[in-house]
């Protein structure tokens, strides 16, 4: 599964969706001073506007079509302009220590006979991020701090590895590589099951572009939930390491 972002340069600040054009989740932080708290929404089944339950992993990979067999991208291309006002605002974010529901009306019924999507999101989780104390995960009427979450293992380029234990009981590790943030299985194997690649500029002949997208192994679907929350975390920690090794260099 390969989940596309609306924005090319802020993954707290952006639509994921398919390649299908399938919105499964809408990630914002408001653009106020004082205010880091990423909150992550999720895609949920609905018939006639009533609840079907969350998005099940089955669909998640669906094309679902209005009547007409088009898609709709009004919703996905709005997000991607209000992610462009916040740009200069969330370029400024201070590094950090190591049922809400809204419809959008962007599908319509679907024409296959399958639980339709018909634009309503739902809140999954928050990412609190503290400067001086530990930043916070907030899911299932849960608030952790990601001290507790995490555990650290391996090293990086940009220091250690984050582990965590999944709904699956899996453990995974993400890697704050120099180049991309991975996600790998924490055993023997390593095989990495997701990899962010961020967005690629087109260098005219040269180089085609290419929009910043999160690759996700299909085994890993069922978590994905998990995945997208961490993920969240890890690429704002690797991001700030980043830009301090260059401040230094």
């Amino acid at each position: 599964m390969r989940l596309i972002l609306s924005s090319s340069r802020h993954p707290r600040n952006s639509a994921y969706s398919t390649e299908t054009g399938q919105m499964l989740y809408k990630v914002d932080k408001p653009h106020k001073f004082g205010s880091s708290i990423a909150t992550i929404r999720k895609a949920v089944k609905t018939i006639d506007g009533v609840w079907q339950g969350d998005l099940d992993s089955k669909y998640a990979g669906e094309s679902f079509l209005v009547d007409n067999g088009e898609m709709i991208a009004g919703e996905q291309n709005e997000l991607e302009k209000k992610s462009g006002e916040r740009r200069s605002m969330d370029s400024q974010d201070a590094p950090f220590a190591d049922t809400d529901s809204e419809k959008d009306n962007l599908l319509g019924r679907s024409t296959n006979g399958l639980p339709v999507l018909e634009g309503n999101f739902a809140f999954h989780a928050q990412v609190e991020f503290h400067t001086f104390n530990s930043t916070h995960f907030r899911y299932n009427n849960l608030d952790i701090p990601v001290n507790r979450y995490f555990c650290k293992e391996g090293w990086s380029w940009y220091g250690r590895g984050r582990v965590f234990k999944a709904s699956d009981g899996t453990d995974y590790r993400w890697n704050l590589c120099a180049k991309y943030l991975e996600m790998v299985k924490n055993d023997g194997t390593k095989k990495q099951l997701v990899r962010f690649r961020e967005h690629r500029p087109s260098l005219g002949p040269f180089m085609k572009g290419r929009p910043a997208v999160l690759e996700v192994d299909d085994s890993c679907v069922p978590i994905l939930d998990e995945i997208m929350m961490t993920f969240i975390y890890c690429q704002k920690l690797r991001k700030d390491r980043q830009k301090n090794e260059r401040r230094s260099a």
